[in-house]
């Protein structure tokens, strides 16, 4: 890319202009929509569980960003004083993004391991998690198709259990370090290995390690689990924000945020799946310039599909 060009696409990316970011943000959304569209046209298979997962991890990320992307312009919220109240919502679009960052975090930390190996063992982890949980759910009256699924998943469950205890990442743990390994993946998914032992990581560490720059994305992951919850901190955030007539910077910083995840997203999915790339080869250089930029910008130059050169 000529300096030049990288200049005004850096002055675009970064701007805080109301109409700018919401427009950078549709064309973020598009290009990955599109990059999906025509791969899901052309090929209607993935090569392993893992491959499809990541790919519906990318689509639920995109109808987050979608979601969000409509309510920037705020909503009516309806009553009977027979007047439109007409409101910015940057609280609901908060709770939105914690779920497009909490796709993201979960699509990177089941891919990027320093091996394929580990990639391996974090998705039977976050599997069998996500199973337990769903078998944990206490229906009142379970159709017939649904309590069959819930017996299959349940023999899936052991299936996996028994790879995890054949990898050679949990022979290597004491006799001890096994036993608390096993108790505590059936409560959370978020771990790693190194050095012979386990590690477990909480949501912020995730995003950490993701390659961000992390001065640019301390306790992010907090800040928006506020909004999530009702602690007095997400009341008072409400409070302030409409007081102090927050709601439009509010709403900038989201739209910003959400562009950047939903480029790196794009890029993660891209190096891991060869046949997306053609696709990505097909976009035109501005819209490559504009997913690689924020690779740029937010973790550095070698997260980039395409190396940004002068």
């Amino acid at each position: 890319m000529k300096p030049e060009k990288a200049i005004l696409l850096l002055n675009r990316v970064t701007n805080n202009d109301w109409e700018s970011r919401k427009e950078i943000l549709k064309e973020t959304i598009s290009i990955v929509n599109t990059i999906i569209n025509r791969q899901s046209q052309a090929k209607n298979f993935f090569v392993s569980e893992r491959h499809q997962i990541s790919n519906l991890l990318v689509q639920k990320i995109i109808l987050h960003g979608s979601s969000i992307l409509n309510l920037i312009d705020g909503i009516i919220v309806p009553n009977k004083l027979n007047r439109i109240l007409y409101l910015k919502d940057p609280i609901s679009m908060n709770v939105l993004f914690r779920g497009l960052l909490e796709s993201y975090l979960t699509l990177n930390h089941i891919n990027y391991a320093e091996t394929e190996e580990e990639n391996d063992i974090r998705f039977k982890i976050w599997m069998q998690y996500g199973l337990r949980q769903r078998g944990k759910m206490k229906f009142t009256a379970i159709p017939e198709a649904s309590s069959i699924l819930l017996e299959e998943e349940k023999n899936e469950i052991e299936n996996i259990m028994n790879e995890i205890i054949s990898s050679s990442f949990y022979k290597s743990l004491e006799d001890d370090k096994q036993k608390t390994f096993i108790e505590q993946i059936e409560r959370d998914w978020k771990f790693g290995f190194k050095n012979n032992t386990y590690l477990k990581f909480s949501w912020q560490q995730l995003l950490n390690k993701s390659g961000i720059n992390e001065e640019l994305f301390v306790d992010t992951y907090n800040f928006l689990s506020w909004y999530a919850h009702s602690t007095c901190i997400a009341l008072w955030q409400l409070d302030e924000m409409y007081l102090h007539e927050r709601s439009n910077s509010d709403t900038i910083y989201i739209m910003k945020e959400t562009a950047i995840f939903i480029a790196f997203a794009c890029t993660d999915l891209i190096k891991i799946d060869n046949d997306l790339k053609i696709q990505y080869d097909r976009l035109e250089q501005k819209d490559k310039d504009l997913i690689n930029m924020y690779n740029y910008i937010f973790k550095d130059d070698s997260y980039s599909i395409d190396r940004i050169k002068e």
